[in-house]
């Protein structure tokens, strides 16, 4: 299978908004995605795209952009022909600045972009489609983002408040009324959201092909009570064991894995 997977830093203005800027290229076979704590703008550069929340589920169709809101578990998508995708990961809180509400993400199809923001949506998917080449795509695409101001206040207000008590304070509220807002506006309670926070993590470790941690390691290293709690956590959340994990191929997203693999029956 061909697959080419590159990341592109967020603009040093968005960095405490945008966690970074992503390109995807393959052959389009059906894949898992798995969770994340980001929320993701994803624009089509080619391919004809179907995503469904179960392996079985109901397809949905997408040829231009979408949303895809916070999901809990694993999603699913092919395409008709080569699939090459530009994204951006946003922060939830920086999501909600720019789009307003976000959608659920409990298995409904993400939203299209241009419902969001109209004929924006259009202009932004013809400029990623029309550039040079991949280089001039991920500055095209950190130029828009450069232009949103609600990302760049949402930049400042993280780097300014990285606790939830100093943010509480700034926000006038208590952190009971912050743990409230956060569930309503981002569809998900601050202890949920730090499990994808610590999922992405050792993803990314995976990703890496860091042969020299163990998942003792891992499981230290970012926030668990041991290896047997990483493994059922793993398990639980994207629907894979930690061997298939280990076993993708070099370059494999952090957050994908092929559907041959095998899934973990509750």
């Amino acid at each position: 299978m061909t697959l080419r997977f590159e990341t592109y830093p967020a603009p040093p203005a968005l960095a405490g908004a945008v966690r970074e800027l992503w390109l995807l290229e393959d052959d389009g076979e059906l894949h898992a995605g798995l969770p994340k704590p980001y929320v993701e703008l994803v624009v089509s550069l080619s391919g004809t795209h179907y995503w469904r929340a179960e392996p079985a589920g109901q397809e949905h169709r997408y040829d231009t952009a979408w949303l895809t809101p916070l999901q809990r578990a694993p999603r699913y998508a092919r395409s008709i022909g080569p699939r090459r995708l530009i994204g951006a990961r946003l922060e939830p809180w920086a999501a909600y600045a720019l789009f307003g509400d976000l959608p659920r993400g409990d298995g409904e199809p993400p939203p299209v972009l241009n419902t969001i923001l109209g004929e924006e949506a259009d202009r932004l998917r013809a400029a990623l489609v029309s550039a040079a080449d991949d280089d001039a795509r991920f500055l095209s695409f950190a130029s828009w983002l450069s232009d949103r101001p609600a990302l760049i206040l949402q930049h400042r207000a993280t780097i300014e408040s990285d606790r939830a008590t100093s943010l509480a304070k700034e926000l006038g509220v208590s952190e009971r009324s912050l743990r409230r807002r956060f569930g309503q506006e981002i569809g998900m309670a601050p202890k949920g959201w730090l499990r994808l926070k610590r999922l992405d993590g050792v993803l990314r470790e995976l990703g890496e092909q860091s042969g020299g941690l163990s998942l003792a390691d891992l499981a230290l290293d970012h926030g668990f009570s041991d290896q047997a709690h990483l493994t059922r956590e793993l398990g639980r959340m994207t629907g894979v064991t930690p061997s298939v994990l280990k076993r993708r191929a070099a370059g494999t997203p952090p957050h994908l894995v092929s559907r041959t693999g095998r899934i973990v029956q509750d």
